[in-house]
């Protein structure tokens, strides 16, 4: 083979790697629900910062087996979770991007919490696998329902969002017509923990003043989360 066809096979790997990277790994930047780093801790020397690079490596390669995991490394205790409804291919990938973020954004934190759109990644310094946590992380609501919205189905939504915690699995998800309600807990809760969360979740989205007429509410805390949403806004595109 010539040196020229040589550097035009090169060439034609190259842009196939290339635009292999781009459509399995786009540039878009994942929605953030929520970046929590303990303010007040902080690891010293290299080594610290060296276990918490393994771990969250670690956590990528674990992605492609196990949609949740908690493991430790040196001290360093940490657990990743992908939203009960993701495929394998797209956890790995939010896992992987969550590790990004964290590994760019990171200042020395001892601890961190990352909620993407579809996964969790935390770790901290101080053991906290196990153990119940129900610290409000963020809370949002959507727009009010105006007059021409479809009352009913905002109502049965409400309704969705009581029936979820009475499933005993982590992920659950409650559907009827255009209206449903999700829940999840963290692996590493026990069935009475995770119950016990959901319904301080629950509580403090209902307690949200505007989340009573909203359309869909959310709400995220350090171990688990609920939200509802329903669609029956007439002549709108949601």
């Amino acid at each position: 083979m010539s040196s020229t066809k040589t550097i035009i096979s090169i060439s034609v790997v190259i842009a196939a790697v290339y635009l292999l990277k781009i459509f399995a790994f786009p540039a878009v930047e994942p929605l953030v629900y929520y970046h929590y780093c303990s303010p007040a801790k902080y690891f010293h020397g290299p080594s610290s910062k060296s276990n918490i690079d393994s771990l969250l490596n670690l956590f990528v390669n674990s992605a492609s087996i196990y949609t949740y995991n908690n493991l430790t490394v040196n001290g360093v205790y940490g657990l990743y979770q992908c939203r009960g409804d993701v495929s394998s291919s797209d956890c790995v990938s939010c896992i992987a991007q969550a590790v990004r973020l964290l590994q760019s954004d990171s200042l020395g934190e001892s601890g961190c919490a990352l909620q993407l759109e579809g996964c969790l990644v935390k770790y901290d310094s101080v053991m906290f696998l196990g153990m119940a946590d129900k610290m409000a992380m963020v809370m949002s609501c959507g727009k009010p329902a105006g007059y021409r919205y479809k009352s009913d189905e905002l109502t049965q939504a409400k309704v969705l969002v009581d029936v979820v915690t009475s499933c005993g699995t982590s992920y659950r998800l409650e559907r009827s017509g255009q209206a449903q309600a999700v829940a999840q807990c963290t692996g590493d809760l026990s069935a009475t923990d995770c119950q016990n969360c959901l319904i301080e979740a629950i509580q403090r989205l209902k307690l949200q003043p505007f989340c009573g007429t909203s359309t869909w509410g959310d709400v995220y805390l350090a171990k688990c989360y609920v939200g509802y949403s329903s669609r029956g806004a007439i002549g709108q595109g949601n």
